[in-house]
Protein backbone atom coordinates (compact mmCIF):
# COMPACT_ATOMS: atom_id res chain seq x y z
CA UNK A 1 0.00 0.00 0.00
CA UNK A 2 1.37 3.40 -0.93
CA UNK A 3 0.22 6.79 0.29
CA UNK A 4 0.96 9.82 -1.86
CA UNK A 5 -0.16 13.35 -0.99
CA UNK A 6 -0.57 15.84 -3.79
CA UNK A 7 -1.99 19.32 -4.25
CA UNK A 8 -5.77 18.84 -4.16
CA UNK A 9 -8.36 19.28 -1.45
CA UNK A 10 -8.94 18.61 2.20
CA UNK A 11 -12.62 18.46 1.24
CA UNK A 12 -12.74 19.93 -2.27
CA UNK A 13 -10.72 22.48 -4.17
CA UNK A 14 -12.49 25.79 -4.69
CA UNK A 15 -14.02 26.05 -8.12
CA UNK A 16 -11.91 27.84 -10.74
CA UNK A 17 -14.44 30.69 -10.90
CA UNK A 18 -14.74 31.11 -7.15
CA UNK A 19 -13.32 34.29 -5.68
CA UNK A 20 -11.22 32.89 -2.87
CA UNK A 21 -7.97 34.21 -1.37
CA UNK A 22 -7.23 30.70 -0.10
CA UNK A 23 -6.60 27.41 -1.88
CA UNK A 24 -6.39 24.63 0.73
CA UNK A 25 -6.11 21.40 -1.23
CA UNK A 26 -4.91 17.90 -0.37
CA UNK A 27 -5.54 14.64 -2.20
CA UNK A 28 -4.18 11.18 -1.51
CA UNK A 29 -3.99 7.77 -3.18
CA UNK A 30 -3.96 4.43 -1.37
CA UNK A 31 -2.56 2.14 -4.02
CA UNK A 32 -4.60 2.79 -7.17
CA UNK A 33 -7.65 4.14 -5.33
CA UNK A 34 -8.22 7.87 -4.83
CA UNK A 35 -8.78 9.15 -1.31
CA UNK A 36 -8.52 12.34 0.75
CA UNK A 37 -6.82 13.44 3.93
CA UNK A 38 -10.20 13.35 5.67
CA UNK A 39 -10.67 9.75 4.60
CA UNK A 40 -7.20 8.68 5.76
CA UNK A 41 -7.82 10.13 9.25
CA UNK A 42 -11.30 8.60 9.34
CA UNK A 43 -10.00 5.16 8.35
CA UNK A 44 -7.56 5.19 11.28
CA UNK A 45 -10.36 6.15 13.68
CA UNK A 46 -12.60 3.40 12.28
CA UNK A 47 -9.93 0.73 12.75
CA UNK A 48 -9.41 1.84 16.35
CA UNK A 49 -13.16 1.80 16.98
CA UNK A 50 -13.64 -1.63 15.43
CA UNK A 51 -10.79 -3.13 17.45
CA UNK A 52 -11.94 -1.54 20.70
CA UNK A 53 -15.63 -2.33 20.44
CA UNK A 54 -16.12 -5.21 18.03
CA UNK A 55 -18.15 -7.40 20.40
CA UNK A 56 -20.20 -4.47 21.72
CA UNK A 57 -20.98 -2.71 18.44
CA UNK A 58 -24.72 -2.58 17.64
CA UNK A 59 -24.59 -4.26 14.25
CA UNK A 60 -28.32 -4.94 14.46
CA UNK A 61 -30.13 -1.61 14.67
CA UNK A 62 -32.96 0.21 12.83
CA UNK A 63 -30.59 1.23 10.04
CA UNK A 64 -28.92 -2.14 9.42
CA UNK A 65 -31.15 -3.42 6.63
CA UNK A 66 -31.67 -0.05 4.90
CA UNK A 67 -27.92 0.51 4.98
CA UNK A 68 -27.28 -2.93 3.49
CA UNK A 69 -29.73 -2.15 0.68
CA UNK A 70 -27.96 1.17 0.06
CA UNK A 71 -24.63 -0.66 0.03
CA UNK A 72 -25.99 -3.23 -2.40
CA UNK A 73 -27.10 -0.46 -4.75
CA UNK A 74 -23.72 1.24 -4.45
CA UNK A 75 -21.98 -2.08 -5.18
CA UNK A 76 -24.09 -2.54 -8.32
CA UNK A 77 -23.14 1.04 -9.18
CA UNK A 78 -19.49 0.00 -9.12
CA UNK A 79 -20.17 -2.94 -11.44
CA UNK A 80 -21.91 -0.82 -14.11
CA UNK A 81 -19.68 2.25 -13.69
CA UNK A 82 -17.59 3.31 -16.69
CA UNK A 83 -14.57 3.88 -14.42
CA UNK A 84 -14.29 1.08 -11.86
CA UNK A 85 -11.32 2.63 -10.07
CA UNK A 86 -13.13 5.93 -9.46
CA UNK A 87 -16.32 4.07 -8.52
CA UNK A 88 -14.50 1.96 -5.93
CA UNK A 89 -13.05 5.13 -4.45
CA UNK A 90 -16.56 6.54 -4.00
CA UNK A 91 -17.91 3.19 -2.78
CA UNK A 92 -15.56 3.14 0.18
CA UNK A 93 -15.62 6.90 0.85
CA UNK A 94 -19.37 7.52 0.55
CA UNK A 95 -20.77 4.25 1.88
CA UNK A 96 -18.50 1.70 3.60
CA UNK A 97 -16.48 4.05 5.80
CA UNK A 98 -19.32 6.42 6.82
CA UNK A 99 -21.59 3.47 7.67
CA UNK A 100 -18.90 1.84 9.80
CA UNK A 101 -18.29 5.18 11.51
CA UNK A 102 -22.02 5.43 12.19
CA UNK A 103 -22.13 2.02 13.89
CA UNK A 104 -19.17 2.94 16.11
CA UNK A 105 -20.83 6.25 17.00
CA UNK A 106 -24.06 4.49 18.03
CA UNK A 107 -22.02 2.46 20.52
CA UNK A 108 -20.05 5.44 21.83
CA UNK A 109 -22.92 7.96 21.93
CA UNK A 110 -24.91 5.79 24.34
CA UNK A 111 -22.84 7.64 26.96
CA UNK A 112 -23.67 11.32 26.91
CA UNK A 113 -20.11 12.46 27.59
CA UNK A 114 -19.02 10.68 24.40
CA UNK A 115 -21.88 12.30 22.50
CA UNK A 116 -20.66 15.68 23.75
CA UNK A 117 -17.17 14.96 22.43
CA UNK A 118 -18.58 14.06 19.01
CA UNK A 119 -20.73 17.19 18.95
CA UNK A 120 -17.77 19.29 20.02
CA UNK A 121 -15.72 17.91 17.13
CA UNK A 122 -18.51 18.63 14.65
CA UNK A 123 -18.94 22.11 16.13
CA UNK A 124 -15.24 22.85 15.75
CA UNK A 125 -15.35 21.67 12.13
CA UNK A 126 -18.45 23.76 11.41
CA UNK A 127 -17.00 26.82 13.10
CA UNK A 128 -13.77 26.48 11.13
CA UNK A 129 -15.69 26.25 7.86
CA UNK A 130 -17.86 29.23 8.82
CA UNK A 131 -15.02 31.47 10.00
CA UNK A 132 -12.75 30.77 7.03
CA UNK A 133 -15.53 31.50 4.57
CA UNK A 134 -16.59 34.66 6.43
CA UNK A 135 -12.98 35.89 6.33
CA UNK A 136 -12.78 35.11 2.62
CA UNK A 137 -16.09 36.90 2.06
CA UNK A 138 -14.79 39.98 3.87
CA UNK A 139 -11.57 40.00 1.87
CA UNK A 140 -13.21 39.74 -1.54
CA UNK A 141 -15.85 42.35 -0.62
CA UNK A 142 -13.10 44.73 0.49
CA UNK A 143 -11.44 44.19 -2.90
CA UNK A 144 -14.74 45.10 -4.63
CA UNK A 145 -15.18 41.66 -6.20
CA UNK A 146 -18.73 40.92 -7.35
CA UNK A 147 -19.45 38.09 -4.88
CA UNK A 148 -22.83 37.48 -6.48
CA UNK A 149 -21.12 36.26 -9.64
CA UNK A 150 -17.91 35.02 -7.97
CA UNK A 151 -18.76 33.75 -4.46
CA UNK A 152 -16.00 33.54 -1.87
CA UNK A 153 -15.25 29.89 -1.10
CA UNK A 154 -12.65 28.22 1.12
CA UNK A 155 -12.14 24.43 1.40
CA UNK A 156 -14.93 23.70 -1.08
CA UNK A 157 -15.73 23.95 -4.77
CA UNK A 158 -18.87 26.06 -4.51
CA UNK A 159 -20.79 28.15 -1.95
CA UNK A 160 -23.53 25.50 -1.92
CA UNK A 161 -21.07 23.10 -0.29
CA UNK A 162 -20.73 25.42 2.70
CA UNK A 163 -24.41 25.24 3.56
CA UNK A 164 -24.65 21.56 2.65
CA UNK A 165 -22.21 20.88 5.50
CA UNK A 166 -23.41 23.51 7.98
CA UNK A 167 -27.22 23.21 7.87
CA UNK A 168 -27.46 19.65 9.32
CA UNK A 169 -25.19 20.72 12.19
CA UNK A 170 -27.35 23.80 12.72
CA UNK A 171 -30.46 21.61 12.97
CA UNK A 172 -28.95 19.69 15.90
CA UNK A 173 -27.53 22.85 17.51
CA UNK A 174 -30.88 24.63 17.25
CA UNK A 175 -32.67 21.69 18.86
CA UNK A 176 -30.16 21.66 21.71
CA UNK A 177 -30.48 25.44 22.14
CA UNK A 178 -34.28 25.19 22.34
CA UNK A 179 -34.81 21.84 24.06
CA UNK A 180 -31.54 20.89 25.78
CA UNK A 181 -31.70 20.11 29.49
CA UNK A 182 -28.23 21.47 30.32
CA UNK A 183 -27.58 25.20 30.37
CA UNK A 184 -23.93 24.80 29.34
CA UNK A 185 -24.87 22.93 26.17
CA UNK A 186 -27.48 25.55 25.30
CA UNK A 187 -24.99 28.38 25.87
CA UNK A 188 -22.46 26.73 23.55
CA UNK A 189 -25.05 26.03 20.84
CA UNK A 190 -26.14 29.67 20.54
CA UNK A 191 -22.81 31.22 19.42
CA UNK A 192 -22.28 28.30 17.04
CA UNK A 193 -25.64 29.05 15.46
CA UNK A 194 -24.85 32.76 15.22
CA UNK A 195 -21.50 32.23 13.47
CA UNK A 196 -22.72 29.54 11.09
CA UNK A 197 -25.93 31.39 10.18
CA UNK A 198 -23.76 34.36 9.18
CA UNK A 199 -21.69 32.01 7.02
CA UNK A 200 -24.91 30.68 5.45
CA UNK A 201 -25.99 34.19 4.56
CA UNK A 202 -22.54 35.14 3.22
CA UNK A 203 -22.44 31.99 1.07
CA UNK A 204 -25.25 33.45 -1.09
CA UNK A 205 -26.40 29.87 -1.63
CA UNK A 206 -30.10 29.94 -2.46
CA UNK A 207 -30.50 26.23 -1.82
CA UNK A 208 -28.74 26.70 1.50
CA UNK A 209 -31.09 29.52 2.46
CA UNK A 210 -34.09 27.33 1.64
CA UNK A 211 -32.68 24.51 3.79
CA UNK A 212 -31.89 26.92 6.63
CA UNK A 213 -35.44 28.32 6.70
CA UNK A 214 -36.87 24.78 6.50
CA UNK A 215 -34.81 23.72 9.53
CA UNK A 216 -35.96 26.76 11.50
CA UNK A 217 -39.60 25.95 10.79
CA UNK A 218 -39.42 22.18 11.41
CA UNK A 219 -37.42 22.39 14.65
CA UNK A 220 -39.48 25.37 15.77
CA UNK A 221 -42.71 23.38 15.43
CA UNK A 222 -41.78 21.43 18.56
CA UNK A 223 -41.24 24.55 20.65
CA UNK A 224 -43.77 26.42 22.77
CA UNK A 225 -42.12 29.48 21.18
CA UNK A 226 -42.87 28.26 17.69
CA UNK A 227 -44.26 31.64 16.69
CA UNK A 228 -40.98 33.26 17.71
CA UNK A 229 -39.02 30.73 15.64
CA UNK A 230 -41.35 31.30 12.68
CA UNK A 231 -40.77 35.03 13.09
CA UNK A 232 -37.00 34.40 13.01
CA UNK A 233 -37.43 32.49 9.74
CA UNK A 234 -39.47 35.40 8.36
CA UNK A 235 -36.71 37.81 9.41
CA UNK A 236 -34.15 35.67 7.55
CA UNK A 237 -36.27 35.80 4.38
CA UNK A 238 -36.92 39.52 4.73
CA UNK A 239 -33.23 40.17 5.35
CA UNK A 240 -32.27 38.22 2.24
CA UNK A 241 -34.69 40.29 0.18
CA UNK A 242 -33.51 43.55 1.76
CA UNK A 243 -29.81 43.17 0.93
CA UNK A 244 -29.21 44.16 -2.73
CA UNK A 245 -26.79 41.33 -3.55
CA UNK A 246 -28.91 38.56 -2.06
CA UNK A 247 -32.12 40.09 -3.44
CA UNK A 248 -30.58 39.96 -6.91
CA UNK A 249 -29.59 36.32 -6.32
CA UNK A 250 -33.21 35.47 -5.50
CA UNK A 251 -35.12 37.60 -8.00
CA UNK A 252 -32.92 36.57 -10.92
CA UNK A 253 -34.52 33.12 -10.69
CA UNK A 254 -37.78 34.68 -11.86
CA UNK A 255 -36.14 36.11 -14.99
CA UNK A 256 -35.90 33.30 -17.58
CA UNK A 257 -33.76 35.46 -19.86
CA UNK A 258 -31.03 36.10 -17.32
CA UNK A 259 -27.66 34.39 -17.77
CA UNK A 260 -27.53 34.01 -13.97
CA UNK A 261 -30.81 32.07 -13.78
CA UNK A 262 -29.76 28.68 -12.42
CA UNK A 263 -33.33 27.32 -12.40
CA UNK A 264 -33.33 27.11 -16.20
CA UNK A 265 -30.03 25.22 -16.07
CA UNK A 266 -31.48 22.86 -13.47
CA UNK A 267 -34.52 22.11 -15.67
CA UNK A 268 -32.28 21.26 -18.61
CA UNK A 269 -30.05 19.15 -16.38
CA UNK A 270 -33.00 17.27 -14.88
CA UNK A 271 -34.52 16.59 -18.31
CA UNK A 272 -31.19 15.20 -19.45
CA UNK A 273 -30.89 13.03 -16.34
CA UNK A 274 -34.42 11.69 -16.77
CA UNK A 275 -33.72 10.91 -20.44
CA UNK A 276 -30.71 8.86 -19.37
CA UNK A 277 -32.62 7.12 -16.57
CA UNK A 278 -35.46 6.14 -18.90
CA UNK A 279 -32.89 4.17 -20.91
CA UNK A 280 -31.10 2.82 -17.80
CA UNK A 281 -33.88 2.64 -15.20
CA UNK A 282 -32.54 -0.23 -13.07
CA UNK A 283 -28.87 0.65 -12.61
CA UNK A 284 -28.65 4.30 -13.69
CA UNK A 285 -25.26 5.60 -14.80
CA UNK A 286 -23.22 3.91 -12.07
CA UNK A 287 -21.06 5.44 -9.36
CA UNK A 288 -19.13 8.43 -10.76
CA UNK A 289 -20.71 7.67 -14.14
CA UNK A 290 -23.32 10.40 -14.58
CA UNK A 291 -21.26 12.78 -16.69
CA UNK A 292 -20.42 10.06 -19.22
CA UNK A 293 -23.79 8.27 -19.09
CA UNK A 294 -25.87 11.40 -19.70
CA UNK A 295 -24.08 12.55 -22.86
CA UNK A 296 -25.98 10.38 -25.39
CA UNK A 297 -29.31 11.41 -23.87
CA UNK A 298 -28.64 15.06 -23.05
CA UNK A 299 -31.22 17.71 -23.83
CA UNK A 300 -30.13 19.71 -26.92
CA UNK A 301 -29.76 22.83 -24.76
CA UNK A 302 -27.55 21.04 -22.22
CA UNK A 303 -24.00 22.36 -22.55
CA UNK A 304 -22.60 21.78 -19.07
CA UNK A 305 -20.14 19.15 -17.83
CA UNK A 306 -21.61 18.39 -14.43
CA UNK A 307 -20.83 15.24 -12.47
CA UNK A 308 -24.30 14.87 -10.91
CA UNK A 309 -27.96 15.81 -11.60
CA UNK A 310 -28.17 18.28 -8.68
CA UNK A 311 -31.26 16.63 -7.23
CA UNK A 312 -31.41 14.21 -4.33
CA UNK A 313 -33.68 11.61 -5.95
CA UNK A 314 -32.09 11.79 -9.40
CA UNK A 315 -28.62 11.58 -7.90
CA UNK A 316 -29.35 8.45 -5.84
CA UNK A 317 -31.07 6.88 -8.83
CA UNK A 318 -28.25 7.74 -11.22
CA UNK A 319 -25.40 6.70 -8.91
CA UNK A 320 -26.84 3.63 -7.16
CA UNK A 321 -29.82 2.63 -9.30
CA UNK A 322 -33.30 1.82 -8.04
CA UNK A 323 -31.84 -0.46 -5.35
CA UNK A 324 -29.78 2.31 -3.77
CA UNK A 325 -32.62 4.82 -4.10
CA UNK A 326 -34.98 2.40 -2.33
CA UNK A 327 -32.38 1.93 0.41
CA UNK A 328 -32.06 5.67 0.94
CA UNK A 329 -35.85 6.14 1.09
CA UNK A 330 -36.02 3.28 3.62
CA UNK A 331 -33.25 4.94 5.62
CA UNK A 332 -35.21 8.22 5.64
CA UNK A 333 -38.31 6.37 6.90
CA UNK A 334 -36.24 4.83 9.68
CA UNK A 335 -34.91 8.28 10.59
CA UNK A 336 -38.50 9.39 11.13
CA UNK A 337 -39.34 6.29 13.15
CA UNK A 338 -36.30 6.45 15.45
CA UNK A 339 -36.72 10.21 15.90
CA UNK A 340 -40.40 9.74 16.80
CA UNK A 341 -39.42 7.13 19.39
CA UNK A 342 -36.81 9.53 20.76
CA UNK A 343 -39.40 12.26 21.37
CA UNK A 344 -40.72 10.23 24.32
CA UNK A 345 -37.42 8.93 25.69
CA UNK A 346 -36.26 11.78 27.92
CA UNK A 347 -34.91 15.35 27.54
CA UNK A 348 -31.58 14.51 25.88
CA UNK A 349 -32.85 11.93 23.34
CA UNK A 350 -35.80 14.26 22.63
CA UNK A 351 -33.54 17.21 21.82
CA UNK A 352 -31.30 15.12 19.56
CA UNK A 353 -34.32 13.49 17.88
CA UNK A 354 -35.90 16.85 17.08
CA UNK A 355 -32.53 17.88 15.66
CA UNK A 356 -32.47 14.74 13.52
CA UNK A 357 -35.91 15.55 12.11
CA UNK A 358 -34.53 18.98 11.25
CA UNK A 359 -31.53 17.33 9.58
CA UNK A 360 -33.83 15.21 7.41
CA UNK A 361 -36.03 18.20 6.53
CA UNK A 362 -32.99 20.28 5.60
CA UNK A 363 -31.60 17.49 3.44
CA UNK A 364 -34.89 17.09 1.59
CA UNK A 365 -35.23 20.86 1.07
CA UNK A 366 -31.66 21.30 -0.15
CA UNK A 367 -32.00 18.11 -2.16
CA UNK A 368 -34.52 19.80 -4.43
CA UNK A 369 -31.64 21.63 -6.13
CA UNK A 370 -28.46 19.94 -4.94
CA UNK A 371 -27.04 16.71 -3.51
CA UNK A 372 -26.74 16.65 0.30
CA UNK A 373 -24.95 13.29 0.50
CA UNK A 374 -22.48 12.45 -2.28
CA UNK A 375 -19.39 14.11 -0.83
CA UNK A 376 -16.90 12.70 1.68
CA UNK A 377 -17.74 15.06 4.53
CA UNK A 378 -21.50 14.98 3.93
CA UNK A 379 -21.68 11.17 3.92
CA UNK A 380 -19.72 10.99 7.18
CA UNK A 381 -21.83 13.75 8.71
CA UNK A 382 -25.06 11.99 7.71
CA UNK A 383 -24.26 8.65 9.33
CA UNK A 384 -22.60 10.33 12.32
CA UNK A 385 -25.77 12.30 13.14
CA UNK A 386 -27.91 9.20 12.69
CA UNK A 387 -25.56 7.33 15.01
CA UNK A 388 -25.61 10.14 17.56
CA UNK A 389 -29.40 10.10 17.84
CA UNK A 390 -29.62 6.31 17.94
CA UNK A 391 -26.91 6.21 20.60
CA UNK A 392 -28.81 8.74 22.73
CA UNK A 393 -31.95 6.61 22.38
CA UNK A 394 -30.10 3.43 23.38
CA UNK A 395 -28.50 5.21 26.34
CA UNK A 396 -31.91 6.22 27.67
CA UNK A 397 -33.17 2.62 27.89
Amino acid sequence: MSLALASTPLYDCPAPGAASPFRICFRAHVGPLPTTLLEVVLAVAIVVGLVAGWRRLPWRNPYTWPALVVLAGASLGVVVAPDHRAALGLWKAYFVEPMLAGVIIVWLAAERRNARILLAGLAVAGTLVAVLNLVAFGIVVSEHVDVVRQPAVVLYRSPNDITLFLVPLQAVALAIALFGDEARERRLAIPFLAITFLADVASLSRGGWLAMVTVLLVVGLFSARRLLVAAAAAVVVAGALAVPGSRRRILVQFDPNSADNSVQLRFVLWRSALNMLRHNPIFGGGLSGFEQAVRPYADPSYHEQLIDPHNLVLNWWSETGLVGLAGFVWTAVQVGRTAWAGLRAGPWPRAVSIGLLGVLAGIVAHGLVDVPYFKNDLAVEFWALLGLQLGALRGAR
